[in-house]
């Protein structure tokens, strides 16, 4: 994965948590991740589904220690159901920033980014160069590009489809 190309769903605040991306009360009674992800983001936003469904490669930006919380993995993957393309954050929680990697969706930390970037601001991201292009305001703003391992994670699809094709192993 080198670019990817599209726009801003939803801006959110500091200190996002897991709890609050999909509600403890639907994680355990419902296994099926397309099923859970109508309620993405529902105690923050209750349309983020059906808005995620409108947009293009969806990107969503956020702040500081974006998924702190609890260490489930359905939170990273309602985000992917929905169809978002990238995550770029201030910083991310370490657990959340593992497993979105985990799962093959990209996680970006650029500083201030959530203070530069608008809802429905078109990006392109470079993973490799690290640059960020806001094609909208015709800004660019730099990160520290993704590992070469955590990129070969993403290309994969995620871990396990990464260990699949390398038999359990690196290459």
């Amino acid at each position: 994965m080198d670019k990817i190309k599209g726009t801003v769903l939803r801006v959110f605040a500091k200190d996002v948590n897991t709890d609050e991306i999909i509600s403890g009360k639907y994680k355990y009674d419902e296994l099926d991740i397309k099923k859970l992800a109508v309620h993405t983001f529902e105690a923050i936003d209750s349309k983020f589904y059906e808005g995620a469904k409108k947009v293009k490669n969806p990107i969503l930006i956020a702040s500081e220690n974006f998924g702190c919380g609890s260490s489930r993995e359905q939170a990273p993957w309602v985000i992917k159901a929905c169809n978002v393309s990238c995550i770029i954050a201030n910083s991310f929680a370490r657990i959340f920033y593992r497993n979105g990697f985990n799962i093959g969706i990209p996680l970006v930390e650029c500083k201030d980014i959530s203070k530069r970037v608008s809802q429905g601001d078109k990006l392109e991201i470079d993973f490799s160069a690290g640059i960020i292009k806001n094609l909208t305001k015709n800004e660019t703003y730099e990160f520290k590009p993704i590992p070469e391992f955590m990129q070969k994670l993403l290309d994969a699809g995620g871990l396990m489809p990464y260990l699949l094709k390398n038999n359990g192993f690196g290459e």
